[in-house]
């Protein structure tokens, strides 16, 4: 009999290829707030802001991914930033509480989290020892990681996945950087030397998979490659590569500021992130910079 995964997030980018990779070896099981996605059979009804969750689907199961979580990106009103909250945080208490009712000890809780716990400011290296930020983003992050600790009180391993921008064709950085370059202008906000850190997801996908199956994977990782780009290289080598005729014009931050507000500060973050902790591991890419990459786009 396979073993049973459930995944939260089950709509997203990285959710969808994470299926697609452990599907043959393991029975997968998504929970949606979706209702019109709920068959009973893999797919099972949760509400975190409800509190609420199928308890037929935590039957028989031996790992968990959290993924789930509230764009980021959408308006940070005071209702978003709940619902920000309780995707993340709320469900993985959520999660908890059902197990520890039920008496059902995973072997195994992977959750995500996010670069954006070194602060929405933070520029440099940062490695896992870097000390958090102070902004509701950090201090969410920091209590979204919280939350996953609480499955080691059921004897779960647990490993949190500080995740970097998420890429490939399909996400929105690079999609819409795509789509924008298609049409003959290239975009740079603000400094062309700032950092961009950033991960492939079918990278993420098999840290998940290999989380699962290395015992030897605990605790925080830093998710990223280990060549960070600044933005005008970014931009450079998709015009290079694919779209020469693509005029580059350059935008002031404080123009994006007028129509983002603060959220703006996510898309201007000068981070490099260390990742020593996951080649200690022996963990192999399978995309290390920004060419591999395009080289998969369909033009």
């Amino acid at each position: 009999m396979k073993e049973r995964i459930i995944i939260t997030g089950f709509s997203g980018s990285l959710a969808k290829i994470t299926t697609a990779i452990l599907k043959e070896d393991y029975e997968i099981i998504g929970l949606t707030n979706n209702k019109k996605r709920v068959n009973n059979k893999n797919i099972y009804y949760w509400n975190t802001s409800t509190d609420e969750i199928d308890e037929r689907a935590l039957e028989n199961c031996k790992h968990i991914i959290h993924l789930s979580g509230y764009p980021i990106l959408k308006r940070w009103s005071k209702k978003n930033k709940i619902l920000m909250q309780q995707s993340r945080i709320g469900g993985a208490n959520l999660l908890f509480n059902k197990f520890k009712k039920l008496n059902i000890s995973p072997a195994t809780f992977i959750s995500a989290s996010a670069v954006g716990i070194y602060g929405l400011n933070a520029k440099g290296v940062k490695s896992e020892n870097n000390e958090i930020g102070t902004d509701w983003i950090a201090k969410m992050a920091s209590d979204w990681e919280e939350s996953a600790q609480q499955f080691k009180q059921i004897g779960s391993r647990v490993i949190q996945m500080r995740i970097s921008l998420l890429m490939n064709q399909e996400t929105a950085f690079l999609k819409y950087n795509l789509i924008s370059m298609k049409l003959g202008i290239g975009v740079i906000i603000g400094s062309k030397e700032k950092k961009i850190s950033w991960i492939h997801v079918d990278d993420a996908a098999n840290f998940i998979k290999e989380s699962i199956t290395n015992l030897n994977y605990k605790g925080v990782y830093n998710l990223a490659t280990t060549e960070p780009i600044s933005q005008g290289m970014f931009i450079k080598k998709i015009k290079d590569k694919l779209y020469p005729y693509a005029l580059i014009i350059k935008i002031p931050f404080f123009l994006v500021r007028l129509f983002l507000g603060k959220r703006s500060h996510i898309i201007n973050t000068d981070l490099s992130i260390n990742v020593d902790k996951l080649k200690k591991e022996g963990f192999i890419w399978k995309f290390y910079n920004l060419n591999e990459v395009l080289d998969k786009v369909r033009k």
